[in-house]
């Protein structure tokens, strides 16, 4: 499986901060298994508060940068995943300066980036606001499509989502290849949860040719009055359930699977960290298995490996390689 969303560069760099690589000494043995064997690494960003509580007092400094934070927590995931095929983003832009310093993180090795959160920021917002993407935003998502860098809708507010969108479809109509999806979103004609997408955005992604991750996480998977009563051969149902509805839209060789696995906050938020429909130590297996019986094999790796391989991994890496020397 290639996972299209997971908060690696996260758990790297509270590694770092805590002197403790315990967690991803666990988590490197799952990849190393061929459980995943690609994915795309994330370090985000919430709000000051949510940061301090959930993940460590001293995750973001203002004496720290951005590219900084980033650097070192990409150091530590190619020591500890040397032979995982990886992908490296950014969720929460908030706190990066401006879109000279998207080209730094760009020449650090920065390939995907997810606008927002959920809080509002100084680009767009999520689902906390009704703010849309701002003038600042409108630069940086320029700068972004500019640099070849992934663009990645989840987490956008409704009025965010559009007026990426338009912005994006104004950019392809000049002749733009755009490398643009949601790595982790759900139906939300099946889970009405803000997050999820409903069938219209479906419908935008398809026009822009985009691709979705869908996302093994009950939470986002189960409509929320009876996500905990159901066993756990329902949620897998129900989240084959959302690979149907959302190829149905957008066609099954656009479709994507990610975990978003929460494991590492479980110290924290232990009810949370269980929202996992599938665990690393069986994903490849069980997904695979139940996704072959239903598609048969060829669809089945398409979805959990081909598809963001060609559209996404491939797309991304042949544009970096592409650049001619101080070309920007």
């Amino acid at each position: 499986m290639i996972d299209t969303h997971y908060d690696l560069l996260t758990i790297a760099y509270v590694a770092y901060l805590k002197n403790d690589y315990s967690y991803l000494e666990q988590i490197s043995k799952y990849f190393n298994d061929k459980n995943v064997t690609g994915l795309i690494a994330n370090l985000y960003f919430m709000s000051r508060e949510e940061m301090k509580e959930e993940l460590h007092p001293n995750y973001y400094r203002d004496e720290v940068s951005v590219l900084e934070m980033f650097k070192k927590s990409k150091e530590i995931v190619d020591l500890y995943f040397p032979d995982t095929d990886i992908l490296y983003s950014i969720e929460g832009a908030d706190y990066i300066k401006d879109p000279n310093e998207l080209e730094e993180l760009y020449n650090a090795g920065l390939d995907s980036l997810i606008m927002c959160w959920n809080t509002k920021s100084k680009y767009a917002s999520g689902n906390y606001s009704d703010q849309g993407l701002t003038e600042l935003g409108k630069e940086l998502l320029f700068k972004e499509i500019e640099l070849g860098i992934g663009v990645d809708l989840s987490h956008a507010n409704m009025r965010s989502f559009y007026d990426m969108v338009y912005f994006i479809k104004q950019e392809q109509a000049r002749g733009k290849d755009i490398c643009v999806y949601a790595s982790h979103s759900n139906s939300r004609s099946l889970c009405d949860r803000e997050r999820n997408l409903d069938d219209k955005q479906l419908e935008q992604i398809k026009e822009m040719n985009g691709l979705v991750g869908l996302l093994s996480n009950r939470n986002f998977v189960i409509q929320p009055e009876v996500k905990d009563k159901a066993t756990k051969k329902e949620q897998e149902q129900e989240y084959i359930k959302h690979i149907d509805h959302v190829a149905s839209i957008i066609g099954l060789d656009n479709v994507m699977t990610a975990t978003d696995d929460m494991d590492f906050l479980r110290d924290v938020d232990k009810e949370y960290a269980e929202t996992a429909i599938y665990k690393y130590n069986e994903v490849a297996s069980k997904l695979a298995e139940q996704l072959n019986r239903k598609y048969g094999y060829e669809t089945a790796y398409n979805i959990m490996n081909g598809n963001v391989h060609e559209k996404i991994f491939n797309k991304i890496r042949s544009k970096r390689n592409n650049k001619k020397r101080g070309e920007k």
